[in-house]
């Protein structure tokens, strides 16, 4: 729920995004169309207000993530927000990172440097909201963040609790203040040879932020509107040039907006009207594609068993580790196709299986044969996490509520420092 990086700036409206995820999971979504909307859910069709709303908020995935918004030069902000978005993308639902060819071919990876900008043309025909008032102000200090982000307004009523509203009287009282501050600002500017100038335009920036910030967040009458993270595509899509090694200041050639060829069977088709994303998300969420599939159901795996079928569950490639039971992989991920991508459904099969229900006795012969239990000859003791542990003690004690949290604690106290001018 932040920037994290240099400057840890909080994402007020991150928890949509986690209700999103806790509801598509509850429901059984198709893990194919919740992929699709996370990548591109702006560009898919929605039959009511309510489908876009969920459309547009599960594109958050790719506005969250670490950002350097104290970075002042626009063009290498704009560059590694891409990456980031590349290689989140890349990682979670292919299991591989496109990314590691930003800055150079790799010898013995099968992703060259072509292959990362065409990926990069597609996300870098996006615009990305990621969490400040729609301000030239805002509420974010650094550059990068007042030039290129603010919020998306959902097309329903759904305003954040703890979002203020203002009576008349107190919005007119901060426009006033807003006037006020706007000719401070432009007096200080005018009166440089000011041994305090530089103090006086610090004050009336942070004055100007605060106000802005409020103003921003409210309708006309005062009351807060409803708003979200995530990305919309531009007007007049166009190609990434090649970064010679990954540097801004050095662009080469132009490449075609695509997919990685190494897991095409032909080269991608994208309109040039097109910026691509719809395209992609289309093609990592097809029945088509194998290995979205194959890279979920071994994160299941991992999840229950203890360890993945491939331990390196970001990694499917030669750097990764080798699948333990190719078989096993294969047939499970056809599974989960055929069931409609059908998340439960393998849960259900592995909760299930004989596997699932092995003691974890030890066995000398087995452990000379195979010590780190790769071929899963025994369950493996895990560790109970800590938010289990405290569930675990509330629901003993009868004071665990159920329920989901309405909004989150750091919405809250990111919007209480706002409202207090901090």
């Amino acid at each position: 729920e932040s920037t994290g990086r240099e400057v840890n700036m909080t994402y007020p409206h991150a928890w949509r995004y986690r209700d999103f995820v806790i509801d598509s999971f509850n429901a059984d979504k198709p893990f194919d169309h919740f992929v699709q909307q996370q990548i591109a859910g702006d560009l898919m069709p929605a039959k009511t207000d309510e489908d876009w709303a969920e459309n547009l908020v599960a594109t958050t995935f790719l506005a969250i993530g670490p950002k350097n918004v104290n970075d002042q030069n626009r063009v290498q902000f704009a560059a590694d927000l891409v990456d980031e978005q590349v290689d989140a993308t890349s990682r979670v639902f292919l299991g591989m990172s496109v990314a590691c060819a930003r800055c150079h071919d790799h010898k013995f990876d099968a992703i060259p440097q072509s292959d990362y900008y065409a990926m990069a043309g597609i996300f870098a025909n996006a615009t990305t909201y990621f969490g400040n008032p729609p301000s030239e102000y805002g509420s974010f200090r650094g550059l990068q963040a007042r030039r290129q982000s603010s919020l998306l307004v959902l097309p329903v009523e759904d305003p954040n609790p703890f979002d203020k509203s203002y009576t008349s009287n107190e919005l007119a009282s901060l426009r006033e203040d807003m006037e006020q501050a706007l000719q401070a600002a432009a007096e200080a500017r005018r009166n440089r040879n000011d041994p305090n100038a530089g103090m006086k335009r610090a004050r009336t920036a942070n004055q100007l932020a605060m106000l802005s910030g409020k103003l921003a967040v409210v309708d006309k009458n005062g009351q807060p509107r409803s708003y979200c993270m995530g990305v919309q595509d531009r007007d007049s899509p166009r190609d990434a040039r090649v970064l010679v090694r990954g540097e801004i200041d050095q662009a080469g050639q132009f490449v075609s907006r695509g997919f990685p060829q190494v897991l095409c069977s032909t080269p991608a088709s994208i309109d040039s009207n097109s910026s691509g994303r719809l395209e992609l998300a289309r093609w990592i969420g097809s029945d088509e594609n194998p290995l979205t599939a194959r890279v979920m159901v071994n994160r299941i795996w991992q999840h229950m068993i203890g360890q993945g079928l491939v331990t390196s569950t970001e990694n499917f490639g030669v750097t990764g580790q080798a699948q333990s039971h190719p078989e096993l992989l294969d047939y499970l991920a056809v599974r989960f196709v055929e069931s409609g991508w059908s998340v439960k459904s393998v849960i259900r099969e592995i909760a299930t299986s004989r596997v699932y229900r092995m003691q974890s006795t030890f066995n000398k012969k087995y452990h000379e044969y195979d010590p780190d239990n790769t071929l899963v000859w025994r369950a493996n003791p895990r560790r109970l996490d800590a938010e289990a542990i405290r569930d675990a003690m509330l629901s003993i004690s009868g004071e665990l509520d159920p329920a989901r949290p309405r909004a989150s604690e750091v919405a809250k106290a990111g919007y209480t420092r706002v409202q207090n001018g901090r």
